[in-house]
C-alpha cells in the first residue's frame, strides 16, 4: 500500500522557498528542507534532483521589476532606485541573497545571467533607441545591482541611514543618464 499523507512537490517548494530566503543557499541543506516539509529528504531528492535543481526551480525575481521596467523611460532611473529602497526588507531582497550567495555553482551563475538578461536587459534594450540599446541596458543594469549590492548585502550604514529622496534623486538620476544620453561619437 502506498505511503498516505505525502506531503506535496507544493510543500517541498514553499519549505524550500522559505528556508533559502531566510538562510541562503550555502545553510540551506535538503535534510532542512524536508524536515520543513514534513518529508523524507529522499523524496526531496526525487522531485527536484538536487539542491542545485530544487533552488532553481525555487527563487525567481520580483514580480515587481518587469512593471518598472515598462513604466515611463524618462523617470525609471528614480523609479529604478525606489524600489532598490522600498524593497530592502522584503522577500525580493532575501531571494538576491541567496542567489547571489549560490553564484559561485556554475548552473546558478548561467540562471542569474539568463535572469538578468531576460527580466532586465531584454526588455529595457528593447525600448532603448540609438546605436548601443544593449550595452546602455546591461550598464543600467549594473549600476542597479550595484545599489542593490551596497544596499541590500552589504547593508552600507551610510547609505542606511543617509536620506532617501537625496539617493532617489543622485542615484537615480546616474541611472537615467545612461538612458537619456546622446550617443558616443566614433572614434
Amino acid at each position: 500500500m502506498p505511503p498516505q499523507n505525502l506531503p506535496s512537490r507544493d510543500s517541498i517548494h514553499r519549505a524550500a522557498a522559505e528556508l533559502f530566503v531566510r538562510d541562503g543557499y550555502a545553510g540551506t541543506t535538503v535534510r532542512a528542507i524536508a524536515a520543513a516539509a514534513g518529508c523524507d529528504p529522499a523524496l526531496v531528492i526525487r522531485h527536484f534532483g538536487s539542491k542545485e535543481g530544487l533552488f532553481l526551480a525555487t527563487v525567481s525575481v520580483s514580480k515587481d521589476l518587469p512593471k518598472i521596467l515598462a513604466g515611463p523611460i524618462e523617470s525609471l532611473g528614480r523609479e529604478l532606485v525606489r524600489f532598490v529602497l522600498r524593497a530592502s526588507d522584503t522577500a525580493a531582497a532575501g531571494v538576491y541573497r541567496a542567489m547571489l550567495t549560490a553564484s559561485d555553482r556554475p548552473e546558478i551563475k548561467e540562471r542569474l545571467r539568463a535572469s538578468m538578461h531576460d527580466v532586465f536587459v531584454g526588455p529595457l534594450a528593447d525600448r532603448i533607441g540609438g546605436a548601443y540599446p544593449e550595452l546602455r541596458a546591461r550598464l543600467v543594469a549594473a549600476q542597479f545591482a550595484g545599489l542593490i549590492n551596497a544596499y541590500w548585502l552589504v547593508a552600507d550604514p551610510v547609505l542606511s541611514c543617509a536620506d532617501r529622496p537625496a539617493i532617489v534623486a543622485l542615484y537615480g538620476d546616474a541611472i537615467q543618464r545612461l538612458l537619456d544620453s546622446a550617443d558616443p561619437p566614433a572614434e
